[in-house]
């Protein structure tokens, strides 16, 4: 089994549509996945609380607590909904058995502070020096239209990290949500150009859809 964490230090960085959505594409591409819902808002587990019956199943486990239950036997990826405020004492809980971590970045002033301090603090932990985990910083609800994703690209290089991609603000996501799917359980051709946003994400992690 994998383990995908979805983590960043500051709250609204968009973590939980990270989550799920890549839950369904991994889903999508065959594989079996758990998400593991580590957030006390447990927005995670609602949305898999709503997901119909005729959408393929995905599994969502409560780990907001001391107790952690075990994924269902035979997952191939257990994807992690990490709460805000993870500091590296929680994040080292967390990157353990972690084999990559993909962490969604607004384009401001506070959420490149803040993303900055949160990966320098993981630096101290064993896995990230050794380069055990992958870590993978997606720009998340960005405007095309505007400069926001240069500049945010600008400053993760400057930090000494690579954008993966830019994921753009759209409703379909909200919309969907709301029914406990992802863009990844429709087959409409209007949402070709959202799920191509995902695909260096997905081609990183070995997954073609």
């Amino acid at each position: 089994m994998k383990t995908l964490l979805v983590a960043n230090s500051k709250g609204g960085s968009g973590k939980t549509m990270t989550a799920i959505t890549l839950a369904a594409a991994l889903r999508a591409s065959g594989k079996r996945v758990t998400i593991a819902d580590a957030d006390p808002q447990q927005s995670a587990r609602m949305w898999g609380k709503r997901r119909s019956a005729y959408a393929a199943h995905i599994p969502v486990l409560d780990w907001s607590g001391a107790a952690r239950p075990s994924a269902p036997k035979k997952t191939d990826w257990l994807v992690i909904d990490s709460g805000a405020g993870l500091e590296s004492a929680a994040a080292k809980a967390l990157l353990q058995d972690a084999d990559v971590m993909v962490t969604p970045v607004m384009s401001s002033m506070f959420d490149e502070l803040a993303v900055k301090g949160f990966l320098k603090s993981l630096r101290e932990l064993k896995r990230i020096r050794k380069e055990k985990v992958d870590i993978l910083p997606i720009g998340s609800r960005i405007d095309p239209r505007r400069k926001d994703g240069r500049l945010l690209k600008e400053f993760l290089e400057a930090n000494g990290q690579e954008l993966v991609t830019m994921i753009s603000e759209r409703a379909a996501y909200i919309d969907l949500a709301r029914e406990g799917l992802s863009i990844f359980d429709q087959s409409q051709a209007k949402f070709a150009p959202m799920k191509a946003q995902w695909q260096p994400v997905l081609k990183r992690l070995g997954v073609k859809i």
